[in-house]
């Protein structure tokens, strides 16, 4: 196992999270061995047991709770069951107090912190300067995708930023608990887009490679350099930067793409196995097979309004439990009966729990435990998932009759459960179909359109047999919309529609309507893009209260 180097603790939460071991900053970089290990400690915090709230592991997480919780394709019940909804109908997001906000503040800074220490300290640890600059890319890679989640979730869109000059998050560059002041989005994208040029050139010049899945390198740079520069709507940056990136790896196939997403893929750059930490991994909570999904009926589904703007070939949709599927599950030896099941019955009262949208009645529950060994038929790793059974456990006594499922309920990520884990899986960080997606919007963007149509293409032409990309406009919806179930409950949602200046909304379930949604009442929610800040998670009292540099007037909060 890799071990955790433990820097130095500073002032604010972020900079008090308690080691795994207590080696100081000395002993941490007196070697590039040792400096190394550093780098695999800030690997380790973005896939660990963190003490910053309940099921907190890192990069998992935040993007599960902000990506996913806070956006409008995932009807994730998770987030609304078990976060509360004050996180899903972002009543939270505008208070000081708020632990979750606190929660993705500290995350981000404990990276930023930890990279700020191997920087300063580097260039005197005994070693080779390969490995000295090797690490020193690994560093600035790191502090950029630290910076980025900050601006991406506390910082202003681009559009309202005025032209960057509006203040965003914190600028701390040097190690130690000195006091910081607030960055304008300027300068924060200006230390991004430098820290990643000067990791770029390094690993071009090291001669180093990585070992590990969760260690950046090169390609990872290039990707980060994209995901700043779409932000930042820098089009042509953002569209020569994704293309460097994926060019080591190809789309996912059909096959990969139902296989669960247990193991890393063809187009997996940048990822970490969740296989040792138990109740806080990823795919205990989120996968469909987890421990807590198959006991508790809190799986992520999909928004039935983005599912009905897919195209009826998609391959994608058999990731979810919708009517749709009745004629196939009918296929199935016993479930011949479901074939009886029309959509009007996902909208009758005495079939679904309208609070939960649990499907527990008449066809409705036949139809949702066909749809598990529908599922299972079209999984390729269906032989090993089979640990944590598709049910759920009332009083501690496993129901009679199997799977709960909700309506739109996903089975795209699934988990393997070995060794006493909770279910263990490799939930991608980056992949290379993002990056697809990037380069045709930013080709778009940036009138390229012949680009544009040729990379959507590339990837809907193996998704959707028999795909044309449209010409105008349209061209533009179809990438965002091939962005958005694409990579569907891996992360990017929320940050999508913000920096797309859209409104989001997910819709109320009302009896008796199959053209209404499929969210309880008590969480149906519509956000303009005006709200909360223009979407900004409010920076949390813990930093104005050790931070004397903080000046939360400088960020000109409405409500």
């Amino acid at each position: 196992m890799i071990t955790l180097a433990g820097l130095s603790a500073c002032s604010s939460d972020y900079l008090q999270t308690e080691p795994i071991t207590s080696i100081s900053d000395a002993t941490a970089v007196a070697t590039t061995e040792a400096a190394q290990m550093s780098v695999y400690g800030i690997g380790r915090i973005m896939n660990t047991q963190l003490s910053l709230g309940r099921s907190h592991s890192g990069e998992n997480s935040c993007l599960q709770w902000i990506g996913e919780g806070l956006g409008p394709d995932n009807v994730s019940y998770f987030n609304m069951g078990e976060m509360g909804r004050s996180w899903s109908r972002w009543e939270s997001l505008n208070l000081q107090s708020s632990s979750l906000c606190r929660n993705m503040w500290d995350y981000c800074y404990m990276i930023i912190s930890r990279a700020n220490t191997i920087l300063a300290t580097i260039d005197d640890a005994e070693g080779s300067q390969a490995k000295k600059d090797w690490i020193k890319a690994q560093c600035l890679t790191l502090r950029a995708h630290g910076y980025l989640h900050a601006v991406q979730w506390f910082g202003p869109r681009w559009v309202d930023s005025n032209n960057g000059s509006a203040y965003a998050v914190v600028l701390r560059t040097d190690p130690g608990t000195d006091p910081a002041p607030l960055g304008t989005m300027n300068e924060i994208m200006d230390l991004i887009y430098s820290d990643l040029d000067e990791a770029i050139s390094l690993y071009g010049s090291c001669g180093q490679n990585r070992s590990y899945w969760f260690e950046p390198d090169a390609d990872i740079a290039y990707g980060t350099y994209a995901r700043a520069a779409l932000l930042k709507n820098d089009w042509a940056k953002a569209q020569s930067m994704a293309h460097h990136a994926r060019q080591d790896y190809p789309v996912m196939s059909n096959e990969e793409y139902m296989s669960g997403l247990i193991e890393p893929t063809s187009d997996y750059m940048w990822t970490n196995p969740d296989n040792d930490i138990y109740y806080s991994a990823w795919g205990c909570w989120f996968s469909c097979n987890g421990a807590y999904p198959a006991n508790w009926s809190m799986g992520l589904g999909i928004n039935m309004d983005l599912y009905r703007l897919l195209d009826p070939n998609d391959i994608r949709r058999q990731c979810f439990f919708t009517p749709d599927k009745a004629a196939e599950i009918a296929k199935i030896p016993g479930y011949e009966g479901v074939a009886s099941v029309t959509e009007a019955d996902f909208w009758n009262a005495n079939n679904v729990v309208a609070g939960t949208m649990d499907c527990i009645a008449g066809g409705l529950h036949d139809m949702a435990d066909g749809f598990v060994k529908y599922a299972m038929n079209n999984n390729p790793n269906s032989g090993s998932v089979t640990s944590y059974p598709f049910c759920r456990v009332i009083g501690g006594v496993p129901e009679t009759t199997p799977s709960v499922m909700q309506i739109g309920g996903a089975v795209k990520m699934w988990c393997v459960g070995v060794n006493g884990t909770y279910g263990d899986s490799y939930f991608p960080w980056m992949r290379a179909t993002e990056m697809l997606l990037t380069e045709a919007e930013a080709a778009y963007m940036a009138g390229d359109v012949a680009t544009a149509k040729s990379v959507i293409s590339e990837l809907n032409s193996m998704r959707i047999p028999g795909y044309t990309a449209p010409d105008g406009e349209a061209l533009l919806e179809d990438i965002r919309l091939s962005r958005r179930i694409e990579l569907w409950g891996e992360g990017h949602c929320w940050t999508d529609f913000k920096r797309w200046n859209l409104p989001m909304e997910r819709r109320v379930w009302k009896e008796n309507d199959v053209t209404s949604g499929n969210t309880p009442a008590n969480y149906a929610v519509r956000q303009e893009t005006s709200a909360y800040n223009g979407w900004r998670l409010m920076i949390p009292r813990s930093e104005s209260d050790f931070n004397s540099a903080f000046d939360r007037s400088l960020l000109n909060y409405k409500d």
